[in-house]
């Protein structure tokens, strides 16, 4: 087989699986889209609230120890941190994308963590 033929061989197979992942992409897509339109109602309470980002001040406040605010954010989203403003940032990257994603009920931080504390 000559070098020119295995390249369009290739290139074939390049094309057919690029094709065979965009189909897969295709039907996840359409999967999320379901559930996003199964949510709807949470979806539509969701956008009427408006979501505040934590800082290191009120994460402070609200918690207290920074021990106790690890261990929580640790427990409800797998977070580990060294410092506040680190934990602070990847708390509210989550929960960002999951006010994004349809997924976050917002309330469910706060209620988590009184009853935890």
């Amino acid at each position: 087989m000559s070098l020119a033929q295995r390249i369009r061989d290739n290139v074939v197979r390049s094309r057919r699986t690029t094709s065979e992942i965009l189909g897969a992409a295709s039907v996840l897509v359409q999967g999320h889209e379901r559930i996003l339109q199964q949510l709807n109602v949470s979806n539509t309470s969701m956008l009427s609230f408006k979501w505040k980002p934590w800082t290191v001040a009120a994460m402070k406040s609200k918690i207290g120890e920074f021990r106790v605010a690890k261990n929580h954010f640790l427990n409800l989203y797998g977070v580990k941190a060294r410092s506040w403003s680190t934990l602070v940032e990847k708390v509210n990257t989550i929960e960002a994308a999951l006010i994004h994603l349809g997924y976050w009920q917002p309330l469910e931080t706060t209620e988590t963590l009184e009853r935890d504390i």
